[in-house]
């Protein structure tokens, strides 16, 4: 069943992912396996992603939460929410360093039920 992208479920969202983004700009893998349930490998993956698209002392960080979703570069918010046909929420996160956007997009799923959502980690593009 698809969920509704209401405001705040959107605010939800993002404050899960600001707080993945947080443990991203650790670079800790052990961090993400313990708080994000991130298996070893994967969590590998992810500090090897992040040392290809930034240096190691950029601090990293979501779009402050007041233009978090307004339309910008390409009229897409820096943190597009939308529901998919599968369920859960979609996030494409434009990761910004030390304040400023980048090239990378982290995208991650949110699902929920009785009113918590969990994030899921599925990749960081371009």
């Amino acid at each position: 069943m698809e969920m509704a992208v209401t405001d705040s479920l959107r605010q939800q969202a993002y404050a899960l992912a600001a707080a993945f983004v947080h443990t991203l700009d650790r670079r800790d893998p052990v961090a993400l396996q313990r708080d994000w349930a991130l298996s070893a490998a994967v969590a590998e993956e992810v500090i090897d992603m992040l040392d290809s698209y930034f240096a190691a002392n950029q601090v990293l960080s979501l779009a402050p939460l007041a233009q978090a979703f307004v339309p910008g570069k390409g009229d897409r918010p820096a943190v597009d929410v939308y529901a998919t046909d599968a369920g859960p929420l979609g996030l494409e996160c434009l990761l910004l360093a030390d304040g400023e956007p980048d090239e990378a997009t982290l995208h991650l799923e949110m699902s929920g039920h009785d009113g918590a959502l969990r994030l899921h980690y599925h990749y960081i593009g371009s």
